[in-house]
């Protein structure tokens, strides 16, 4: 059984290829693009079923405009700020963005998803009434370069932005949950200290591809690095089984010598040392749990 069967089978949190009628072998994920953005948006208390809606129409109008270029998925912030959305588009390249542009400009359908009269019982609007006014960011995360499992001369050379982050562990692809086939997925982010970045890529893609090696079809770990934002700032994706996966999760480091190993290793190398903890500004390190909105595939 692979990582995607197992985790589909959970009934009540349904991974976030339900959102779409594209094929999952046809979507990007997080295991397999180049480029990412992560957009963020407060929907209003009073808007919440009508903005979950126009973000599931958006979601699956996207992906079958977009097939082998883009694919979006909605999720929502779990024990964090209600009616918080996170959506993640998955690209091969930054121009790919361009076709993005070109649907908001022509498509028929992108006015009608985005435009239509979504509020007629409430004073009339759409999307543009259902989010709070200055809500909307977005993030581009890209997969971390310099580190990887890939070699240059692999018989198929890359056609990706960064190595993507499947590369992260040996791990064949089938094995990896990601953002398509996961039920939860855990966003961690932290701010390294400049002097100690080297220090804390290596530290977490260790930690990251031991996790996904050690909990095959139970959790997988992704690391990112925030481009054209906040400098030396790093993301991971954890992608979870189910909620149990994560108190498996949190017991691997005690029971797993080699994690055990990594995580008390001296990875700073100066006069005075130390463990992953220096690396890390104070107060920096966030931990938000996302599940995918519920979709239009029956």
């Amino acid at each position: 059984m692979t990582a995607a069967e197992n985790s589909s089978t959970l009934p009540r949190i349904r991974p976030a290829f339900h959102q779409t009628t594209v094929p999952l072998d046809k979507l990007l994920n997080s295991a397999d693009a180049g480029f990412l953005i992560h957009r963020v948006g407060q929907l209003k208390n009073e808007f919440r079923e009508e903005g979950m809606t126009f973000s599931a129409d958006l979601v699956d109008l996207i992906n079958n405009a977009q097939v082998g270029y883009v694919s979006i998925f909605a999720f929502e912030e779990l024990f964090g700020t209600q009616n918080r959305l996170h959506w993640l588009l998955h690209l091969k390249e930054p121009s790919d963005y361009r076709r993005m542009l070109d649907m908001v400009d022509h498509s028929k359908k992108w006015a009608e998803v985005s435009t239509n009269d979504r509020l007629p019982t409430k004073g009339g609007g759409n999307w543009e009434r259902m989010f709070v006014e200055g809500s909307m960011t977005e993030t581009i995360i890209c997969p971390q370069h310099g580190l990887s499992h890939h070699e240059e001369d692999d018989d198929h050379p890359l056609a990706t932005f960064q190595p993507p982050a499947r590369y992260q562990s040996r791990l064949a692809p089938e094995k990896l949950l990601h953002s398509v086939n996961a039920p939860l997925t855990v966003h961690r982010r932290l701010q390294v200290r400049y002097a100690l970045r080297e220090e804390a890529r290596k530290f977490w893609f260790d930690w990251a591809g031991h996790v996904s090696e050690a909990m095959v079809g139970r959790a997988t770990a992704f690391l990112y690095e925030e481009m054209w934002g906040q400098q030396d700032r790093l993301h991971l994706l954890i992608h979870l089984a189910s909620p149990d996966a994560y108190h498996e999760l949190m017991a691997l480091q005690e029971s797993d010598p080699e994690l055990r190993r990594l995580m008390a290793s001296q990875v700073v190398a100066d006069g005075d040392g130390g463990g992953w903890h220096r690396t890390v500004l104070d107060g920096t390190m966030t931990d938000t749990l996302w599940a995918p909105l519920h979709g239009r595939r029956s």
